[in-house]
């Protein structure tokens, strides 16, 4: 009840605000808007806190999937707790501003110690944009945004800018978060003219709370993928110009930044970093079929083999790399998929050279797949593939079975109206294997719609499915 005419003003003043906010939205954001209020029937918008469900539904496929291969469904559902990403804001965007599918997450999860998780999310934008770095506190259950970006960068409204993260942030063993920015809307002459140099380099103390901006190191490019060697301290990122980068974080100096030898172009959609040797590997896309290529930081050279990337071994169809393992399964292989649906075992130091070859398909006759997470004891994958149905993915390295945890989607589309989305960019195991912790690029906008209102979705993996 209006008390005073002081309270009356204030309320008038907000709904005039409502207003106004209102009239500068774009057609299509007015109407993702009021579908938003449809379809969000338990307000998971507005909760500060995890919604915890688990159904028998979890483990039904909605219809039984043409799995190639071996597979099964798990018997025991899992416990899953779900939350909307806090700091959404703005949540919908004026008709001026440029951005391609609201919020979002488009990198792989990190997982630092004590099963903490950091990852990102961002509203795409081409100028001004707003990047939120979250940490996940699993053992307090504790989801918050750490880092706002733009703030750290020093970015303006009006400023071009990049619209989101889109490589692999490591811990560096100074305690500092290492990363780097990529475009969300393609850059123009206007641009560059503005002073638009290309994607920038960020720290951020973990300790601390206090960040570094170290400027845009390969000028006139983005950099679409990044992997760090923490141990020697070396980002390594392709930037959208057919350049790479190399750069000492330790030393701030830039090592290597331009082409490669030979007209070789390095694929930007996937780079496995090989832990023991300090190699960096992906595939040459100057020319198809592609050929697998390395990259080593101590002597700035690049090796390309006369090994292709496989194609489909249930469809025959041929795709690029792209999600792996970060370190070797315990038979001694990476685990790469590509994006055509092979799974790939990869091994770069076999005694006759290294050896890329196909097991299988990720799921039905194979899907596109992000990352991929592998157990502590280095036996079973775990990944969700690009879709519908979609279920979070158990894979056996000793027997090559598939196994599906869950299904998730049309649960939470019943029960809150929200759609989990169809891609899957991070997806991590815990420490101890326990649970994984996956982005869902979600929306309250209908049945099989994404992006908007990503979320944090913990699976606890019932002890006898793992």
């Amino acid at each position: 009840m209006i008390t005073n005419r002081k309270n009356l003003a204030i309320l008038l003043l907000m709904l005039a605000a409502i207003r106004l906010v209102a009239a500068d939205l774009s057609p299509g954001e007015i109407k993702r808007r009021d579908r938003n209020a449809k379809f969000d029937k338990q307000h998971l918008r507005l909760k500060h806190d995890f919604v915890t469900d688990s159904s028998p539904n979890f483990t039904t496929p909605p219809a039984k999937p043409a799995v190639a291969g071996n597979w099964t469904t798990a018997r025991k559902a899992p416990t899953v707790h779900l939350r909307i990403l806090p700091n959404l804001e703005p949540e919908y965007f004026p008709a001026t501003a440029q951005y391609m599918a609201c919020w979002a997450n488009w990198a792989p999860i990190l997982r630092g110690p004590d099963n903490t998780f950091y990852f990102a999310a961002s509203d795409h934008r081409g100028q001004g944009c707003q990047i939120n770095i979250y940490r996940y506190a699993h053992k307090e259950r504790q989801l918050s945004r750490i880092i706002d970006l733009h703030q750290l960068l020093d970015w303006q409204p009006d400023s071009y800018t990049d619209g989101k993260v889109h490589g692999a942030m490591a811990i560096m063993p100074d305690g500092h978060l290492l990363g780097a920015t990529h475009y969300g809307v393609p850059p123009t002459a206007a641009w560059y003219e503005a002073g638009y140099q290309g994607s920038w380099l960020f720290s951020f103390d973990l300790t601390t709370n206090t960040g570094r901006n170290f400027g845009s190191p390969l000028k006139r490019s983005s950099l679409p993928c990044f992997t760090i060697d923490p141990q020697r301290g070396i980002f390594v990122g392709t930037g959208d110009s057919k350049t790479l980068l190399c750069w000492d974080y330790n030393t701030g100096q830039t090592l290597f930044a331009g082409y490669l030898p030979h007209g070789w172009i390095w694929w930007q959609r996937a780079m496995l970093l090989d832990q023991p040797s300090g190699k960096f590997w992906s595939s040459d896309v100057s020319e198809t079929p592609f050929h697998l290529l390395s990259f080593n930081p101590s002597t700035l050279s690049f090796n390309r083999y006369d090994i292709t990337v496989p194609t489909n071994p249930v469809t025959a169809k041929p795709g690029n790399l792209r999600g792996h393992t970060t370190r070797p399964a315990a038979n001694g292989y990476y685990y790469w998929a590509t994006m055509s649906g092979a799974l790939l075992r990869f091994k770069p130091d076999s005694p006759t050279g290294p050896i890329l070859e196909a097991v299988g398909v990720t799921w039905d006759r194979g899907r596109d797949v992000l990352q991929i997470a592998l157990s502590p004891d280095g036996r079973y994958l775990y990944y969700q593939p690009k879709g519908y149905p979609s279920p979070l993915v158990q894979f056996d390295t000793k027997t090559n079975q598939h196994k599906a945890i869950c299904f998730l989607q049309d649960y939470y589309f019943e029960k809150y109206g929200y759609w989990l989305g169809r891609e899957v960019y991070g997806l991590e195991i815990s420490e101890k294997g326990d649970f994984i912790a996956m982005i869902v690029n979600g929306a309250f906008d209908g049945h099989n719609r994404s992006f908007g209102h990503p979320g944090l979705c913990i699976v606890e993996i019932p002890r006898n499915e793992r």
